[in-house]
């Protein structure tokens, strides 16, 4: 992360001590009875100060290399050390060249030079290191900005998850099919069963309506809202649909994006199962893997055949990939690929970290 500061701003803040030294130059020499003029008090202190705004943007990339932060605190901070007085012995060489002029001497250049970064040896570090408090601080400023962009995008992908999942629930077929096998349990008086059915309806809609107030939920959520929404489908199908889930306890509190389950699942239903009419199975499997949480979901489908597993499912995974990178980065992996004998799996791969109200 590129810490910056503009030419402007830095040659604006360099001025302010030049000024400050120029005036106290001009004021010692008068009361000791050696008037100076300004210009040439300018000329003697100016040096050191439009040498730090020179060196400020050297400074800030050097901090955006190696920041006195992190596990090698110890060593960068060496390298901040060189670098000071690397930086001071170059001002303490212009101050000499500069007083050449500005106050005659007979001293040798080398004597002049070293008297000068000896004698400012403790302002320059001192100005060294305010640089690289400055430099910190933008970086901070920086990071700040970028996870509130981050958190931004993330609401926005949030909201278009949960409301693609409304939309699913509340196309037209998907609610005529649910309240269609709804009333067929009405007529054939399984009172109980069409019960059961408008309840599982309403938790979902309830679900996916509630969901945007959250990035993540624990995958034992997910896993709840799926089994209903599964249920649901085999009111229609009855025995055609064979769902299997096997999640472990241990992993039911694990931490996963909020509605991650759903876009493959639908995938699968309109585009893999149903069509044998001795029915078909939907998996869905989660296994800790070094660290790592692995979730499965398969089917026992038509498969990919010739489609691209890069865009296969349509913008729901190509979403659902999206918002992986932005939530984990490269720590988390989704691939789509054809299972055997048929079929297909979708393997996500995520941080594996237990969740807490605390988070969020």
């Amino acid at each position: 992360m590129r810490s910056r500061l503009s030419p402007g701003l830095s040659l604006a803040v360099w001025t302010v001590p030049a000024l400050l030294a120029t005036l106290e130059t001009v004021t010692f020499a008068r009361q000791s009875g050696h008037p100076i003029a300004a210009w040439r008090a300018f000329v003697g202190e100016a040096p050191q100060w439009y040498a730090w705004a020179l060196f400020t943007p050297l400074i800030l990339r050097l901090v955006d290399r190696w920041p006195i932060d992190g596990f090698a605190r110890l060593r960068n901070l060496s390298v901040h050390l060189v670098a000071s007085l690397g930086g001071s012995a170059m001002i303490a060489i212009a101050q000499a060249i500069t007083n050449v002029w500005v106050r005659p001497t007979t001293r040798p250049l080398v004597s002049s030079s070293l008297s000068w970064f000896l004698g400012e040896l403790p302002a320059t570090t001192v100005a060294y290191f305010a640089i690289v408090g400055v430099a910190h601080a933008l970086r901070s400023r920086d990071r700040w900005r970028e996870r509130e962009r981050r958190a931004a995008e993330l609401e926005a992908q949030l909201k278009e998850a949960q409301l693609a999942a409304l939309r699913m629930q509340l196309q037209p077929h998907f609610l005529f099919n649910s309240l269609n096998a709804i009333s067929a349990l009405v007529r054939d008086h399984e009172t109980d069963a069409a019960t059961r059915a408008l309840t599982l309806l309403g938790d979902l809609l309830r679900t996916t309506t509630s969901a945007a107030s959250r990035h993540e939920s624990t995958l034992g959520e997910e896993v709840d809202f799926i089994g209903r929404y599964l249920e649901l489908e085999r009111v229609r199908f009855g025995e055609r649909l064979r769902v299997a889930i096997d999640v472990p306890p241990e992993l039911t509190a694990a931490r996963v994006p909020t509605l991650l389950l759903q876009p493959f699942v639908e995938n699968a239903l309109k585009h893999g199962v149903l069509r044998d009419r001795e029915g078909n199975s939907i998996a869905i499997a989660a296994r800790r893997v070094d660290g790592t949480l692995r979730v499965t979901v398969r089917d026992d489908g038509r498969g990919l055949g010739q489609i691209d597993p890069t865009t296969a499912g349509g913008v729901g995974i190509v979403n659902s990939r999206a918002r992986l990178a932005h939530m984990y980065g490269d720590r988390a992996r989704l691939t789509v690929i054809d299972a055997a004998p048929r079929g297909v799996e979708v393997d996500i791969q995520l941080p594996l970290s237990s969740y807490s109200p605390l988070s969020q």
